[in-house]
């Protein structure tokens, strides 16, 4: 069973049930074990998850220690190996399960691995045209291309879509960072360590999601709602009430 941790807040928790939803459309297996960490529980939360209090209220976690929430995450409710997303990352096509198994054992056999991005994030993290054909290619895992990210790449440490190993993930936070100051500072702090400690993807991308929300408004780029299917977008907004204004939607 693979531990899923969705990291949310008060303000954002109104993402939630699209989340849920999408999950449940394209992640297409009940082996899992899901933790959604936030400050409030939402109204008709899941049965099949599970809810983490983060402090009482959520005026005591400024954005600027969002780096504590998920220290104390890994601390208290991390599994050894386990998925993060936040909950806007939104699923846009079925996952491939089957990837992801072999993902989550090939991270336990080799303990090197800090992150496995399950997304495009780090096949597009230079262009993506560095692995046309064979090219850039660091190993394969059965059916799957692995593409071993450049330390000194931006965003070596992005929180899109990963596995991740709890221990190693651990050593590389400090207090007081954002969650984008920890992409920035903490790819800064990863790469002292060279490749003794590795960040991997696929060609094959096993997880498509989006990132719905940008800043305080929703995400109409080429990786937020412009990607959701248009029936994704019309159930979303009529079974949600989510305020699309899908004349912004190319």
């Amino acid at each position: 069973m693979i531990q899923v941790i969705v990291m949310t807040s008060d303000k954002q928790k109104d993402k939630l049930p699209g989340f849920f939803y999408l999950w449940d459309k394209y992640y297409q297996s009940s082996s899992y074990i899901g933790v959604v960490c936030g400050f409030t529980k939402p109204d008709n939360f899941p049965t099949n998850w599970r809810f983490i209090q983060q402090g009482k209220k959520q005026s005591e976690y400024s954005p600027k220690r969002w780096s504590e929430r998920l220290m104390m995450a890994l601390d208290n409710v991390a599994d050894e190996v386990f998925i993060l997303l936040l909950e806007d990352y939104w699923l846009v096509r079925p996952t491939d399960i089957v990837a992801v198994q072999m993902i989550y054992d090939y991270m336990h056999q080799f303990r090197n691995v800090l992150k496995f991005d399950l997304c495009s994030d780090r096949l597009y993290a230079n262009g993506g045209g560095q692995y046309l054909g064979n090219a850039g290619i660091y190993d394969n895992l059965d059916r799957l291309d692995l593409i071993k990210s450049d330390y000194n790449s931006p965003y070596h440490l992005s929180l899109w879509g990963g596995m991740w190993r709890r221990d190693l993930l651990r050593k590389l936070l400090i207090p007081g960072e954002t969650a984008q100051e920890i992409e920035i500072n903490g790819t800064a702090r990863l790469a002292q360590y060279g490749d003794e400690i590795l960040v991997f993807g696929t060609r094959q991308v096993p997880m498509w999601h989006i990132n719905a929300v940008q800043g305080a408004s929703w995400n109409y780029a080429y990786s937020g709602l412009s990607v959701l299917r248009e029936h994704d977008r019309l159930t979303l907004k009529k079974k949600f009430g989510y305020d699309f204004d899908l004349s912004k939607v190319s």
